[in-house]
């Protein structure tokens, strides 16, 4: 048994990456009484453990909600590849929609310790806008995201619209777009671009291609934070990018672009 908690293992094989389950969960807490205080990361941990003993107590306070309740958007919920409202030949390099720990993604882009008006972020497969909400909160240049899903894509706008009349938008422009990845143009400078795995290999390869093309500026390096990084293989053939952390126990890939490219 305890062999298993310091050996990389995927819950669901062939859609998740093999990570280190154990650490990930310690990260997560630790991220917790970070981010959420002491008191709400001590009634979720009793909320797991009343979960496990099937009573519904402290459910509310679980680590790692989609979406914060008080914060009244629409993010939580998944959504299978079989449902979403894409054109029919695109789905089989679809992934289905799930929103991303707002905590694991607030600790990826913390550490890079960036100028954020200096970066315009990019969430590709943005979906609901679950990221969006939160990258919205620090004072990036644009904040734009890349959803195929025409439903997705609405609920997005419909969020946007809430965070602006709650005044939580500090970035300069915060925007969805209804559009295809790889071929959506970018602007010539600094990035953050963000991926939970949205789709497969030959999506990946048009957006690497895309960002090549588009971002050569170089007075601050770009980066990558890919979230559950099936792709990985994908990113590490392209040259593009290398591979400078592994955190949360592998689960995310931190990639920042190659000067030479």
């Amino acid at each position: 048994m305890f062999r298993h908690l310091f050996k990389k293992t995927a819950r669901i094989p062939g859609h998740e990456v093999a990570h280190y389950q154990f650490l990930r969960k310690l990260h997560l807490i630790r991220l917790n009484f970070r981010y959420r205080g002491f008191l709400r990361t001590l009634l979720g941990l009793m909320g797991y453990l009343f979960k496990k003993l099937k009573l519904p107590f402290f459910q509310s306070y679980l680590f790692n909600p989609a979406a914060e309740p008080e914060n009244g958007l629409d993010t939580s919920g998944i959504h299978e590849q079989r449902d979403l409202d894409i054109p029919e030949e695109k789905r089989s390099s679809a992934t289905r929609y799930e929103a991303s720990s707002s905590f694991e993604f607030r600790y990826v882009l913390e550490r890079l310790r960036i100028n954020y008006p200096d970066y315009h972020f990019i969430d590709y497969g943005s979906g609901k806008g679950a990221v969006l909400a939160v990258a919205a909160r620090y004072p990036f240049a644009s904040v734009t995201g890349i959803e195929l899903s025409t439903s997705l894509h609405e609920t997005a706008c419909r969020n946007i619209e809430i965070l602006e009349r709650q005044g939580e938008v500090k970035a300069a422009s915060l925007a969805s777009f209804n559009e295809d990845a790889g071929r959506y143009p970018l602007p010539d400078a600094p990035h953050i671009f963000y991926l939970y795995n949205p789709f497969a290999a030959d999506i990946m390869q048009k957006v690497l291609a895309r960002i090549r093309s588009d971002v050569t500026m170089r007075k601050s390096p770009s980066y990558l934070l890919y979230n559950n990084p099936m792709q990985h293989d994908t990113i590490a053939a392209s040259g593009l990018f290398e591979k400078i952390a592994e955190p949360m126990g592998g689960a995310w890939h931190l990639y920042r672009m190659r000067p030479e490219h």
